[in-house]
């Protein structure tokens, strides 16, 4: 059986503040990568390379995995979001 603190979301190393503003920066960018114009797309891809070796350096799986569920993003959605990142 899982233990309850192995299933939410944690912060290592950063104030939950900080970790929503990493998350909305992260949004922001993917945004970018999907609505902008090509400089903006260039840009975007560039920045979450960099954002994403921190970002995940300090949440845990689960906490993307709530964010995913409250942003409604579908599989789908999750997997372009992953190869616009590559």
């Amino acid at each position: 059986m899982t233990h309850r603190n192995e299933m939410a979301p944690t912060t290592r190393g950063l104030a939950p503040i900080d970790a929503a503003v990493l998350m909305k920066k992260y949004i922001v960018l993917l945004a970018m990568i999907n609505y902008g114009n090509t400089e903006q797309k260039q840009f975007a891809r560039a920045k979450i390379r960099e954002l994403d070796k921190t970002i995940h350096l300090h949440l845990n799986a689960t906490a993307f995995d709530v964010a995913q569920r409250n942003l409604a993003f579908t599989e789908e959605e999750m997997d372009a979001i992953n190869q616009a990142i590559v």
